[in-house]
């Protein structure tokens, strides 16, 4: 998938490089992502670490117009995510999506 294939944001959204990730998962933050590539993407590798909680929620969850109620209750309210997928095009427009509603 190309990032162009996908809508546009519904939001701006800060980004994060994948170092600046690191060094914060390194540092012991405690940090949320939401990985939103395919299961299988997902299954074959994902950031894991002590610190570090993540929800898999594949990104066509989010291509309706209505967010499905069961997927927002899995992200969190309480705390700061950090969306991700392979290439970043969408990770941004499900974060904008997440940050328009």
């Amino acid at each position: 998938m190309n990032p162009e294939d996908l809508p546009t944001p519904e939001a701006e959204v800060d980004s994060v490089s994948p170092e600046a990730l690191k060094d914060r998962i390194d540092a012991g933050e405690d940090v949320t992502l939401l990985d939103t590539r395919m299961q299988s993407d997902y299954e074959e590798w994902h950031i894991d670490d002590d610190t570090v909680t993540t929800i898999n929620l594949p990104y066509f969850h989010f291509l309706e117009d209505d967010i499905d109620d069961d997927v927002l209750e899995q992200v969190p309210e309480d705390r700061e995510i950090t969306v991700l997928c392979a290439k970043g095009g969408a990770s941004e427009f499900v974060a904008g999506a997440l940050k328009a509603r």
